[in-house]
């Protein structure tokens, strides 16, 4: 029995001791600016020019206004699985991605205007670009844009937060920005 668990733990170790194989952690300053999305991103490459993401973005708070009855938010529940092509080599210059998200809820008002949005159980597929910086051997800065294309389960477009007069309910399909980033990697 010790054996098999030793095996196994040298089995789960060996990846991470691998020269080859570099692991990434990063966060999106633009998501945290966008009234303070916490988000991650970690990443693991495979080859010389692709790795695998996961990652997601979580917001729970709303923010009221020097107008009571105006309610600025943006908050969501978000979780993702890509892949990433790199066109010179893995966590360095120009990109290409992949995934597959869902998002949980969401549910976003404007700041110049009072429309309330509201959306769960969406999921669809994202596409996005960008370029890597390499600052130092373990730190990158990463600039992309994206978008994402899906389906609501149930969506809700109302004139105010009270929800007082209903513009659109129901399942939509949709095509939308999905995230504009300028990210902080750390490289393992």
């Amino acid at each position: 029995m010790k054996r098999l668990f030793l095996i196994g733990l040298l089995g789960l170790l060996l990846p991470l001791t691998c020269a080859a194989q570099k692991w990434t952690v990063q966060t999106n300053f633009l998501d945290w600016a966008a009234l303070g999305t916490v988000n991650a991103e970690v990443g693991m490459s495979v080859s010389q020019h692709f790795s695998l993401m996961a990652g997601g973005r979580y917001n729970p708070w709303d923010f009221h206004t020097h107008n009571p009855e105006a309610l600025v938010q943006n908050r969501q529940e978000t979780a993702y699985l890509g892949v990433r092509y790199w066109t010179w080599y893995v966590n360095s210059g120009f990109w290409l991605a992949a995934k597959a998200q869902y998002m949980h809820s969401f549910s976003h008002t404007g700041i110049w205007r009072a429309a309330l949005r509201e959306g769960r159980n969406g999921f669809g597929g994202a596409l996005s670009a960008g370029y890597t910086f390499m600052l130092s051997k373990h730190l990158n800065l990463e600039a992309g844009i994206g978008g994402w294309a899906g389906v609501f389960q149930q969506y809700g477009f109302y004139s105010s937060p009270e929800k007082l007069f209903v513009r659109e309910e129901g399942r939509k399909t949709f095509i939308y920005p999905d995230q504009v980033s300028l990210s902080l990697v750390y490289v393992f």
